[in-house]
């Protein structure tokens, strides 16, 4: 099934460090979207106060939208995972 979505998904930290250095880890993933990918599905990640912001453009299959949901969900937890420890 063919969409087109857009999506916001906000993450509260309340710590701007910590925010910033999940943002920035995510913006690195992102930068690796496979070239076919990066026609179809925009991700835009940005940190303001304690928050992390990222909003999601997409037009193509809906597997293929929550796959992309999917990894992104998994690279936070990532980032959250090494940001606890330092």
């Amino acid at each position: 099934m063919r969409i087109e979505a857009k999506v916001e998904i906000v993450w509260h930290y309340g710590d701007p460090k910590r925010a910033e250095a999940i943002a920035q880890a995510l913006e690195v993933d992102n930068a690796g979207l496979p070239q076919g990918l990066k026609k179809s599905l925009n991700v835009l990640t940005r940190w303001e106060d304690g928050d992390v912001i990222t909003k999601v453009k997409y037009s193509g299959e809906i597997e293929t939208l929550i796959k992309a949901l999917d990894d992104l969900v998994f690279s936070i937890k990532i980032a959250e995972d090494l940001t606890e420890k330092v």
